[in-house]
């Protein structure tokens, strides 16, 4: 299964929230390490007050005799004041071990209890926190010992707090960053969407309509490019509807040649063959009925050939629109296509006002789509019933011919249409070459063919 890909905007934002939440978990990593680094340094400096302390006790005492461990019992309050929350101290002799005495200073302050898995994943990521155990420098006495050390489960709840008080702040920062990042994402990139719709114009055949600038030097470069390209293809077709009209009026000139030289010379080869099948048939009588077979089978194929040659005339050189006019020379077109296929399909013509007034170049491109249009009905489509309307109607850009073929035919089996065939690459460049447009649509229920033609449009120039 193929995956749509991801559109810019979902990129960018994307790779934005992966920014916050790395953002997110730097910050996380670094309000542990400072806080695990005020632990150590709160470690340090209860050691030190807790120190003097004692020697200061010792000191108020006259220093004579060395200081008894009850100093440090007796003392507990003052030493208690100068010890940092959640820190603990033992005071000892190491002669005599230990003091069971411990000392430690409250951790409320701290708030709840960091949960368990926190305390686990803080202990394996931080580790325990050694104590400090350090000789107490009393004057006149020795061999007395300090250890001072943190609670560990006051430091994983102070760590536990920081991270909740900065994860809040962090997590609402990356929130209002991703959503502001959004927007300006937004904004930044809505200039695509006019290029897209630039370039969708430009599939469309719109070579006229140009960019509009979004003052973004990149895609102010890239929608003068399409502007450029708009307007070197608009140069392009132009050219081409100059040939292409040029090509077919070549091609007129050389069908009617053609004809002309069928008529005069194989017409008349046709026209002395049929007398002289008729002059063989007299001529044989009753006394030479094989001779008299032979010339009726000659008369036979005569009549089949002028036929033929008729419908090539009719194919090659179309009448004279100019002089019987458009609706007239669509009606001899129905009439002789009824005619020729002996009522197998019924063709109906349905012509509007106004067709004898239209140009001579759009006659000849109107008279041949529906030629190709009643063609492909009756040899591909396999039709019952061929409908034609050809007439003119009024639009925004001024007066339109249009032309509709519709057959209840094979449709989508019609080869004539079904891989784009000459006919229909005909058609298409003889309508585009009168600023016109052709659709084609072929389903189950058969063709529909329609070419619009703007008759207001100036006409090409026609190279000579």
């Amino acid at each position: 299964m193929k995956v749509a890909p991801l559109s810019l905007w979902a990129k960018l934002v994307i790779r934005l929230l992966i920014v916050a939440l790395g953002s997110f978990f730097v910050a996380i990593g670094w309000v542990v390490a400072d806080t695990t680094a005020a632990i150590r340094s709160d470690l340090a400096g209860t050691e030190a007050r807790i120190s003097y302390q004692l020697e200061r006790m010792h000191r108020s005492g006259n220093g004579n005799p060395p200081p008894d461990l009850d100093l440090f019992r007796q003392g507990a309050i003052e030493i208690v004041l100068v010890m940092a929350p959640g820190t603990c101290a033992v005071f000892d002799r190491r002669q005599v071990g230990f003091s069971d005495r411990r000392l430690c200073a409250g951790w409320n302050v701290f708030g709840e209890v960091a949960p368990g898995w926190f305390r686990r994943a803080v202990t394996g990521f931080v580790g325990p926190f050694e104590p400090i155990e350090k000789e107490v420098p009393i004057i006149g006495a020795a061999d007395y010992h300090l250890r001072t050390s943190y609670d560990p489960v006051a430091a994983v709840t102070r760590i536990w707090q920081q991270v909740r008080i900065a994860s809040g702040l962090s997590a609402g920062l990356a929130i209002a960053i991703a959503l502001i990042s959004a927007l300006v994402v937004t904004r930044t990139l809505q200039p695509v969407s006019r290029l897209v719709r630039g370039l969708r114009a430009l599939e469309a055949g719109e070579l006229k309509s140009r960019l509009p600038r979004s003052g973004t030097r990149e895609f102010d470069r890239i929608a003068g490019a399409i502007d450029d390209l708009a307007a070197r293809l608009e140069s392009s077709v132009e050219d081409r509807k100059r040939l292409m009209k040029r090509l077919f009026a070549v091609q007129e000139e050389e069908r009617r040649n053609l004809a002309r030289d069928l008529h005069d010379e194989f017409g008349q080869c046709l026209t002395a063959a049929g007398a002289l099948a008729a002059s063989i048939e007299g001529e044989a009588g009753r006394d030479k009925p094989g001779i008299a077979g032979d010339a009726r089978a000659i008369a036979r194929i005569h009549q089949r050939m002028m036929a033929t040659l008729r419908g090539a005339f009719t194919r090659l050189r179309p009448p004279d629109l100019s002089e019987i006019g458009m609706a007239a020379s669509l009606d001899a077109l129905i009439a002789e296509w009824n005619a020729s296929v002996a009522g197998r399909t019924r063709f109906e013509l349905r012509a509007g006002e106004g067709l004898d007034a239209i140009p001579d170049d759009v006659a000849i491109a109107v008279y041949r789509v529906v030629q190709e249009g009643l063609t492909n009905a009756a040899r591909h489509a396999e039709a019952r019933h061929v409908l034609v309307d050809v007439d003119v109607s009024p639009t925004g850009r001024g007066p339109t011919i249009e032309v509709v073929v519709t057959d209840d035919g094979i449709g989508d089996e019609a080869g004539g249409f079904r891989n784009g065939g000459s006919g229909l690459i005909g058609m298409r460049e003889r309508v585009s070459a009168v600023d016109g447009s052709l659709e084609i649509v072929t389903d189950r229920d058969g063709t529909r063919i329609a070419a619009s033609i703007p008759l207001a449009a100036p006409p090409a120039q026609v190279a000579a």
